[in-house]
């Protein structure tokens, strides 16, 4: 019967996804409130409350995004996993709706999941957790901190992370993924080397412009096209060329040498957030699922990520990119997708019941 169960439960949550359409977003109910922060302020959290009495509560922890708990993927998380019987809770963590890679991330996700196992509607001892992207990385890392050790999650689901900061950036530096003694060959998201820059083009020695350029993927980063077009105007042809090729995403020799001086100048902080380094110490149960799609961080980083883990499971789906549903595939392709998801979640509900 639990069987059954979890495939109804897993059928109910892949069709919530499927069906899910961005111009419904609106018609959406959920609840904002509030917890507190590491800051000791106010912090936003949004909750999606099911009819279910006494359900499991799931807290899903953002990635890098301007648009944190408002961002249509974690919107249409939050309203499948309602629809399939959870309570969901989206913590905004302020940093990472700037967009900042920083070290105190991994201190505001512990503090947060401290924070919300005192919520009035949350039964300490029976939270899943899931991160999103380079959220899920973050969240792994903050797992072997004592304010997730003392009311344990029952499992950890990681989405669309990375595993090696090295071999990521990698990805971004050449375009090829290496599976199974094959390069393929894919563009990489424009997102990716705006977030790199914006974090990290003031800690290397160049001639180029920092502060304004800075400036101006930060308003880029905010959706503010009028200020990222003045502050075009005001740079020099050099310069201009440059921010060109970082916002289209586009590589040059020039920008290889940078990208390398990033990764050397801030060794210690990219070694720090990197799984590579430390993920053999979780012992918590790991679900990994990556987009095989993904043009942000490539799906060979979960399959690293999952060897090195000592108790997970994988799914690499051909049918969601990073931010997406996939629609570049025929029908009886995506069916046998839906079905290898459908299985993926029913193991994952199955194993947090």
């Amino acid at each position: 019967m639990l069987y059954i169960k979890s495939y109804i439960k897993s059928f109910n949550y892949v069709l919530s996804l499927v069906k899910f359409k961005e111009d419904k977003i609106k018609d959406i109910p959920f609840q904002d409130e509030h917890y507190s922060g590491l800051n000791n302020k106010a912090t936003e959290l949004r909750v999606f409350y099911c009819n279910k009495k006494n359900p499991q509560s799931i807290i899903i922890f953002p990635g890098a995004s301007p648009y944190a708990e408002n961002h249509p993927g974690m919107i249409m998380l939050g309203n499948a996993l309602r629809n399939a019987g959870y309570n969901v809770y989206l913590p905004r963590i302020p940093n990472l709706k700037n967009l900042k890679l920083e070290k105190e991330n991994i201190d505001w996700f512990a503090h947060c999941y401290q924070e919300l196992t005192n919520h009035k509607k949350i039964n300490k001892e029976n939270i899943l957790v899931v991160g999103l992207s380079y959220g899920g990385a973050t969240l792994l890392k903050a797992s072997l901190d004592e304010r997730m050790q003392i009311n344990k999650p029952k499992s950890f689901l990681s989405y669309g992370t990375y595993f090696s900061i090295n071999t990521a950036l990698n990805f971004f530096l050449t375009g090829e993924i290496k599976y199974k003694n094959k390069i393929f060959n894919v563009t990489p998201h424009e997102w990716g080397m705006i977030v790199l820059f914006y974090n990290f083009i003031e800690s290397i020695d160049t001639k180029y412009n920092k502060t304004k350029i800075t400036q101006l993927l930060k308003n880029r980063i905010e959706d503010k096209d009028k200020e990222v077009q003045n502050i075009m105007e005001e740079l020099d042809e050099e310069n201009k060329q440059l921010v060109k090729f970082i916002l289209k995403g586009k590589m040059n020799n020039e920008l290889k040498l940078m990208v390398n001086q990033i990764i050397e100048n801030n060794k210690d902080l990219l070694e720090y957030l990197s799984p590579e380094l430390w993920a053999k110490n979780i012992k918590n149960k790991v679900f990994v699922i990556h987009g095989a799609n993904d043009s942000m961080v490539p799906f060979t980083e979960s399959i690293l990520l999952s060897k090195q883990l000592s108790n997970s499971t994988l799914l690499i789906s051909f049918l969601y990119e990073h931010r997406e549903i996939s629609t570049n595939r025929g029908v009886l392709f995506k069916i046998k997708e839906i079905f290898k998801m459908i299985k993926f979640f029913a193991n994952y509900f199955r194993y947090n019941l």
